[in-house]
């Protein structure tokens, strides 16, 4: 099929394109700026440049869509609720999706799927909430109502000459090296977190490989129409939340003093509804139909996604697609000179020495730069060469307590995906990471960043 993706470039539409792309789909994306989005997108797509949230789409390439994945709206965690804010997280939303609507030919369409979101059902405290719930009180609850109800009157008008509409209303989705997740691991691998309010609010949450697996098999599946929440059947208090949190990223768990109530919302408003309300959400429809959860359980979900954090280590994952073949991908990567081209200038990288011709398993390579004006000398290891499928390399000697960087291609269509997973620890252990990690972090982003746009401008003529 032709699958329309919009929020195609956040944590969750990047696993379902790739998804889909192994499917044989062919994806378009939505996207306000075209080359951004082609330089972040780990998939290949048709990009079609526009903002829904102000206005509707003209491009012939809409008509040629067979199934849409709704997946646009502005964080509602990334500050406060201001005037402004709240507007902005509405319309990226609801005014988005009327935008989408009127671009679309709906009689053409198989069917349409969209993200919505358990605010729907407000603050309930211990009420066990299913699709047959009512709509709960507040800001997030009406943005979901307006969010959804645009495109249940259109399904029903429509009387069966329309799409297939599926409505996921999504719990906390936890993922590895992003989204809610990656913000709570710092202050509970210090062991300074501890339950927001009371800790007796229920979290409903999802592990990211779950949420894909339902979304992809909507697209197929019959079965999926009318709202579906998209959660596991295990939600849990924010208190056992936080103690399997510390359990997955410490040996010995511990948990800091509680946050009161009182002073989340003295400083973070009315946003800080996000974290003390309650909703125990069951996905009831998921199960009648047999969805099989590979993480029913929290504790599953966390060790998973956390192991690499249990072991003492930082993680950092970028992913890249090149609409490249594998063969002339990796060559580009296996040249170790090709690394001072991709590397900001700033940063005056040099290589100074080689232990063999070209890069091989074994490989000593020895490197100087300046890491915020302060000259550094590195020695890398290859430690596994296995072209044309990834390398990795180590440091020996360097800034790093341990720098562990995995180099991995895959064939994704008619392209090549790459992806960049790095592990490391900084000097001075645990107070290394609380006093430099925030910083240090930020600085690996940008280098790679600068990475990703040097290689997509080389890469083509290399």
């Amino acid at each position: 099929m032709k699958i329309l993706i919009t929020g195609a470039t956040g944590m969750v539409g990047s696993q379902l394109g790739q998804v889909l792309v192994e499917q044989g789909h062919e994806i378009f994306v939505i996207s306000r700026d075209r080359e951004r989005a082609l330089l972040q997108l780990p998939f290949p797509a048709e990009v079609i440049e526009g903002d829904l949230s102000g206005e509707t789409l003209r491009d012939e390439r809409l008509k040629e869509v067979d199934a849409v994945v709704h997946l646009a709206g502005e964080n509602v965690a990334d500050g406060r609720w201001t005037a402004s804010r709240r507007q902005r997280i509405y319309d990226s939303r609801v005014q988005s999706l009327h935008h989408l609507l009127s671009s679309l030919e709906w009689s053409r369409l198989k069917v349409f799927i969209s993200a919505s979101a358990v605010g729907f059902y407000g603050d309930r405290g211990d009420e066990i909430l299913t699709e047959k719930s009512d709509r709960g009180e507040g800001f997030l609850s009406q943005v979901c109502q307006d969010w959804e109800q645009p495109l249940l009157l259109a399904s029903k008008k429509s009387e069966g000459r329309g799409p297939r509409v599926a409505i996921f209303r999504f719990g906390v989705v936890l993922g590895e090296a992003a989204g809610a997740l990656a913000k709570m691991i710092e202050p509970f691998r210090a062991g300074l977190a501890g339950n927001l309010g009371k800790g007796q609010q229920w979290m409903s949450w999802i592990h990211i490989e779950d949420l894909v697996k339902a979304l992809a098999e909507s697209l197929h599946n019959p079965q999926y129409s009318g709202i579906l929440n998209a959660v596991s059947p295990q939600p849990v208090t924010n208190h056992e939340f936080s103690l399997t949190l510390s359990s997955a990223v410490r040996e010995k768990p511990r948990l800091g003093p509680p946050v009161p109530g009182f002073a989340l919302k003295a400083a973070m408003g009315e946003m800080s509804t996000i974290l003390l309300a309650s909703q125990r959400v069951m996905p009831e429809r998921l199960l009648q139909m047999g969805f099989q959860f590979r993480y029913p359980d929290l504790a599953s979900a966390l060790n998973q996604l956390c192991q690499v954090y249990k072991e003492g280590d930082s993680l950092f994952v970028a992913e890249q697609f090149f609409a490249l073949p594998l063969e002339k991908v990796f060559p580009f990567f296996a040249e170790a000179h090709n690394l001072e081209k991709i590397t900001p200038p700033l940063l005056n990288f040099k290589i100074t020495e080689m232990s063999t011709p070209a890069i091989q398993q074994g490989t000593l390579i020895d490197y100087q730069l300046r890491i915020h004006k302060v000259p550094v000398h590195w020695k890398t290891l290859i430690q596994t060469w296995n072209p044309p499928i990834s390398f990795v390399d180590n440091q020996e000697k360097g800034p790093y307590r341990k720098w562990h960087h995995t180099h991995s291609f895959s064939k994704l269509g008619k392209g090549t995906l790459m992806v960049d997973r790095v592990r490391y620890r900084l000097p001075l252990g645990g107070l290394g990471q609380l006093t430099a990690g925030a910083w240090v972090k930020s600085d690996i982003e940008k280098i790679f960043a600068y990475r990703r746009k040097a290689a997509l401008e080389l890469l083509p003529s290399y």
